[in-house]
């Protein structure tokens, strides 16, 4: 994993962005922003699905990382609607050399502009290095049981989440030397602010913000940390609902 620096410059022009394009509803308007957003907890439509791209970029802490190059995740989030208003949540995130694969069962309540969300998602993380001399990999399980609550204003929602984080297993090998941990453990949690507007049409747009407080972080695999101390680590993304 490379650390990078959160470019200022483009949240300027992604606010800006949104200023400039988004408009008030014409009163024969039929989009319903609660329903096109993905972050924002509501009520899916039965079988409806939706799916949303964009990019993470994350800061790692100085103690573990100290080369400044920009190498932002690719991120897909998916929602499938299923009856009596639960949802299927599917995420993939990857920078080549570290990958999580998460899916779990939501459950969505909308009351006016309000919203409230509980899941539970399990994911699957694996990575490996075997570059300049490095034959390095590593896989593991990890649960997030999360709550979203979530506000909607005119043409922005805005959603709340926090969620904890549990590792259940983690295997790592160097070469021929494998360390393998089955204990779960309470790795930490992490809170994010997610900001879904509609720009023009049925467009829309997230920017999310998002502080983990871990002790291992997954993308990070490859340091190999025996730090046993809880790491803030800010994440900042950028999304298309597609």
């Amino acid at each position: 994993m490379m650390k990078l620096k959160f470019p200022v410059f483009l949240i300027l022009f992604i606010i800006l962005l949104n200023q400039t394009f988004a408009q008030e509803s014409p009163a024969n308007d039929s989009f319903d922003l609660k329903q096109k957003c993905i972050r924002f907890p509501h009520q899916d439509k039965l079988w409806g699905f939706q799916i949303a791209a964009g990019l993470q970029m994350v800061l790692p802490p100085k103690d573990l990382l100290e080369n400044a190059i920009q190498a932002p995740l690719v991120n897909i989030h998916m929602e499938l609607g299923l009856p009596w208003k639960f949802s299927l949540e599917g995420d993939v995130t990857s920078i080549l050399v570290s990958n999580q694969f998460a899916l779990g069962p939501h459950i969505g309540f909308c009351y006016r502009n309000f919203g409230f969300d509980a899941g539970w998602d399990v994911a699957f993380f694996y990575g490996q290095l075997r570059q300049a001399g490095f034959d390095n990999r590593s896989s593991g399980w990890i649960h997030y049981p999360n709550i979203s609550f979530g506000y909607k204003i005119k043409d922005v929602a805005l959603t709340l989440k926090g969620e904890l984080v549990f590792v259940s297993r983690v295997s790592q090998t160097s070469g021929e030397n494998e360390l393998t941990r089955t204990r779960n453990f309470l790795n930490g949690f992490t809170a994010g602010l997610y900001i879904e507007q509609r720009l023009w049409k049925n467009k829309v747009f997230v920017i999310g913000l998002k502080d983990n407080y871990e002790k291992f972080y997954w993308p990070t695999w490859m340091l190999f940390t025996t730090f046993n101390r809880f790491y803030h680590i800010p994440e900042l993304s950028f999304t298309w609902i597609l």
